[in-house]
Formats: structure tokens, sequence, C-alpha cells
């Protein structure tokens, strides 16, 4: 991809389609920068998994922080946050609070601006979603949406604060939201060459979601340097987060925590965009997982 500076740049992302209309909510850049968080969801150590086997055994590290770059090209779009804010109560069980924030670039602002927050709260103890929220503002459009998880009666109720809409949806056992799914699955121990689908339920939808793990290899991210790290084909299909063509690669490091590294989307005519990991903080627990070089 050649080389643009400046309004050359803005230009060329205005032409492209790297931004949809304000009324879409399947823009390419939230798509981008949200995905990354959820491509850490299909990494499963064997097909035969499923969140409802999880116990307490398991936990995920309050006050973890992890900041994403996203590029194109050379250019940087946008940024995203993702952290493990506290542990609160939602209803009679106990849940990690998961916060994730997604901001454009400056670059990208006076055309489309972006800035989502989306939440998630995971039950501590089954490491499956109670609660999902999201406020939306990405150009003129707006969005502040709950979704509540009825897990022992398999529904969900969705509710927008901004129109007052309700509705009501049968959801599959153990379902996990578009964000939990990801922090379920660092906790498990992964396989190359397994294949799994999980349930996932995301834009008022049911989705049975397949990746492929596919081989250990080694990465270089510019903060932190060369990592071990396995590569990871998912197969997204939610509406609504990505576009619906374009080849999807991500890599996890082979460490306790299994952090996400890297993500890499090929899209036809724009190339390639990508997000890599260029923050850290643990939080409880192991301190040394990942280091700057």
């Amino acid at each position: 991809m050649p080389s643009l500076r400046g309004g050359e740049a803005d230009e060329a992302i205005s032409k492209s389609g790297l931004l949809r209309p304000s009324g879409a909510r399947n823009d390419v850049l939230l798509g981008v920068l949200t995905l990354f968080f959820l491509v850490v969801c299909f990494f499963a150590g064997s097909a035969a998994a499923s969140p409802g086997n999880v116990t307490g055994t398991k936990k995920l590290w309050v006050g973890e922080r992890l900041v994403y770059s996203v590029r194109w090209g050379i250019l940087e779009v946008g940024r995203g946050e993702a952290e493990v804010k506290e542990i609160v109560p939602v209803g009679d069980r106990q849940a990690y609070h998961i916060v994730i924030h997604v901001r454009s670039a400056p670059v990208l602002d006076w055309i489309y601006k972006v800035r989502d927050v989306h939440h998630s709260y995971i039950d501590v103890e089954r490491l499956h979603t109670l609660r999902y929220e999201k406020i939306l503002s990405e150009g003129h459009y707006r969005a502040d949406e709950v979704m509540e998880y009825d897990q022992t009666n398999h529904t969900a109720r969705y509710h927008s604060r901004l129109n007052g809409s309700r509705k009501e949806m049968m959801i599959p056992p153990d379902v996990q939201d578009q964000l939990s799914c990801g922090f379920w699955f660092r906790l498990q121990e992964l396989q190359p060459g397994s294949k799994i689908y999980i349930p996932v339920n995301a834009d008022e939808k049911n989705w049975d979601l397949e990746v492929k793990i596919l081989k250990k290899t080694k990465i270089d991210l510019p903060k932190f340097g060369e990592k071990e790290a396995l590569e990871v084909e998912p197969e997204i299909q939610f509406q609504g987060i990505f576009v619906k063509r374009g080849k999807i690669r991500s890599w996890v490091g082979t460490d306790e925590r299994q952090i996400p590294l890297k993500m890499r989307v090929k899209i036809p005519v724009l190339g390639s965009i990508t997000a890599h990991l260029v923050e850290y903080q643990s939080g409880g627990g192991p301190a040394d997982t990942i280091e700057e070089s």
C-alpha cells in the first residue's frame, strides 16, 4: 500500500469506504477496533470445551488493562482499550465488570468520530455473560442498549435506553456475549489443530461461531519485540461488527495469560488492517507475562 500523508490520507479513507454512513451499525472502523477483543473468544484447546463446565477454579485478573493500536497501512485509524475493572453484584451473582473503549484517531474524527463504550458483566463462578451494554457514538449515529441474560431460564432481555424499545429472546445454555467470550477462552488450554463452535449472542441474535487454531509461531511487536504465539483463524458472523468479506488472522501469546497480541484483516480493495498490543498492565496475579523490549 502506498504511503499517504495529511489530506491525501483523509481523502483516501473517505473514498475507500473504510467508513460507512452514520446510520450504519457495521462500519469497518468500529468492527476492526472491537473485533480484536472478540477474536480471543475463539481460542479453545478442545472442540469439546463448554462454558458450562467451568467452575470457580479459574479467574480473571482484576486490574488487567490492554491497549491496541489499529492501523491501515502506516496510518493509525484508532485505538481500543480493555480493562477488567472490578467485581460487582449483578442480581444475586458476583460478576467481573469488563470495560472496553473504542476511539477513532484524530485524523478521522472530522470525517467520522467514534467514541464507543462497551460493558460486559461475567459471572465470577461460571464465567458466562450476565449483562452486556453498549453506548455508541459514531458520526451522527447514537445507541444506548442493554442485554440482560437469564442463564437459568435461557432467555435474554433487550432494552434500548434511547427509544425505550424492549424485546425478549431465547438463548443457548451458557451463551456468551461478544466480549465475554474472549476472556473465557483466554483461561483455556490451547492446542494447535483443534476447531470449536461456540454459541454467542450479538446484535440481538444467536450465532454459532467457528475457529481454527492453526499453529505455534513467532511474531514481532513494535513495543514488545519477538513473542511466541498461536496463530488462529476465526470465522466471524456478527452483523454490525465487521464486513463479511475478508480474511482474519490473529495471534495470542503462549504465556500463562494467553494475551491477545495481534490481529490482521485482509479486506478486498482496502488491503490489510492490523491491530497490535501497545500497552499492558497485569493487574493481580502474574505480573511478568509480557515485557517491553
